[in-house]
């Protein structure tokens, strides 16, 4: 199996607060397709955030605080679901997205 969430890794490294948000809603998309394969309770809950994510950040006014609050649900959730993933390459991916998230939130 290819490494997943290594582009969304990639990117959150590279910085969230200076990453557009068309770039960032194309991260979403992708995460919200690697999530389709990943079995394990809580991703629904990503998968929600992921959506309420998207929508803020298309939203003509883009409210900070409110992708702040995302951002750390996102985390927290991200962080959960890391050590139940079967698949430890996924498990590491997923925990270093977490990481990453925490920081930008």
């Amino acid at each position: 199996m290819p490494a997943r969430f290594t582009t969304l890794n990639n990117a959150i490294q590279k910085g969230l607060k200076s990453m557009a948000a068309k770039t960032a809603v194309s991260q979403i998309e992708y995460w919200e397709d690697q999530l389709k394969d990943v079995d394990v309770t809580g991703v629904k809950g990503i998968q929600t955030d992921l959506h309420a994510l998207k929508t803020k950040l298309t939203a003509d006014d883009i409210d900070g605080d409110a992708v702040k609050k995302l951002l750390a649900s996102l985390a927290e959730k991200t962080k959960n679901i890391a050590g139940r993933v079967e698949n430890e390459k996924v498990s590491e991916q997923l925990a270093g997205i977490a990481d990453g998230l925490a920081k930008a939130s």
